[in-house]
């Protein structure tokens, strides 16, 4: 039997790679670890409960993870846990700097303490920036250049793991950036759910600015995919010039080479809610320092474990479409716990989150 732990596994990407591996593993066991802040949801793991263990705790709690380690001796390790809206980052990156950083080290000196067959850290493709006027993509070389709070936490992060893969060789460590996943079970406050719900409560959809910037998407079951490649796949040597090119080290980024710019978007999930996107898409002041475009490029993966999206984006769509409005119950008792989740960045950077009567949605975009 293989002992997976889980972190973050009540998030969006968590609870859909906890769906994953149940459904293709038989004899999996799944120790889940959440600290249940903001934008966790136990309900995620409902229909998945009786085959799950979940444990309560924050990854920056080195004695709880430690005991925990010792406890149920797990074979994977899979790193989700992180703050990852960036309009709420640009209002307290305190929080986002705290799990994303120094959570991703406390777990990785764990794993160092209380070895593991591999240890993987799930960072996203914001720890890249902004893509160059010109540039293709970036890939495993390019070097970090966040330039958001919420990807700066991230970026540090990486910089751990990647500290921790050099220092350590022994260790089984490996790294995925990804670009922007939509599916079930994504909180209600990013771009694709935020579209939908508003929409099913007769709200208009703002877009951020021109609703030109560029984003890379994945069907998170596709992510979910890569991982289990990834984790399942042979350990990478790790040569001496890894030290100056980190293409070397055991980094993979995921993506299905599917960009798109956010008004696309919007359009797109408009019409499959038989709505003409002219009486429903409304422009409101853009995010401050919100990056124009970025781009990955997962011919690594592909070529050493032979991974290849398998959701196509259309129908990926549909199908995320119509669970949100099969599932009402599901985000409607978000709303009811958190409130309103719309930013207003015409007030500012200071004084814009979301209040109880809250000024119209703005639609973020990040993962």
């Amino acid at each position: 039997m293989t002992t997976y732990l889980v972190t973050g596994a009540c998030g969006f990407i968590g609870s859909n790679y906890v769906h994953y591996v149940l459904e293709r593993e038989a004899g999996a066991r799944i120790v889940a670890v959440d600290n249940l802040s903001f934008a966790a949801n136990p309900a995620n793991l409902e229909p998945v409960r009786d085959r799950v263990e979940l444990v309560v705790d924050d990854i920056c709690n080195f004695p709880g993870m430690l005991a925990l380690y010792e406890r149920v001796r797990p074979d994977f390790v899979v790193n989700f846990a992180a703050e990852s809206h960036n309009d709420r980052a640009v209002v307290d990156p305190s929080s986002f700097a705290r799990t994303n950083a120094l959570g991703a080290q406390t777990l990785l000196e764990v794993s160092r303490r209380r070895p593991v067959s591999r240890h993987l850290h799930v960072s996203t493709i914001e720890v890249y920036g902004e893509l160059p006027a010109g540039a293709p993509y970036f890939t495993e070389g390019s070097p970090l250049n966040a330039k958001t709070p919420y990807s700066a936490a991230k970026a540090a992060g990486d910089q751990f793991v990647r500290a921790y893969m050099q220092t350590y060789p022994a260790m089984d460590i490996a790294m995925t950036h990804c670009a922007n996943n939509y599916g079930r079970f994504q909180f209600p406050e990013k771009l694709v759910p935020l579209m939908i719900t508003n929409v099913l409560r007769g709200r208009k959809v703002p877009v951020y600015g021109d609703g030109l910037q560029m984003r890379d998407w994945l069907h998170v079951e596709d992510h979910c995919a890569a991982i289990q490649a990834i984790l399942r796949g042979p350990k990478l040597d790790l040569p001496t010039e890894a030290a100056t090119h980190p293409e070397l080290l055991p980094i993979f980024d995921i993506s299905a080479r599917n960009e798109r710019t956010n008004l696309e978007i919007v359009r797109a999930v408009l019409e499959l809610l038989g709505k003409r996107p002219e009486d429903w898409i409304e422009h409101v002041p853009d995010r401050p320092n919100h990056d124009r475009r970025y781009l990955i490029e997962p011919a690594k993966l592909e070529r050493a474990l032979g991974w290849r999206p398998a959701v196509p984006f259309e129908q990926g769509l549909e199908q995320t479409v119509r669970w949100y409005v099969e599932h009402r119950s599901w985000w409607e008792a978000i709303l009811a716990r958190t409130g309103e989740l719309a930013f207003d960045w015409g007030a500012g950077a200071a004084g814009s989150a979301p209040t109880g009567n809250p000024p119209p949605a703005g639609v973020g975009s990040s993962l």
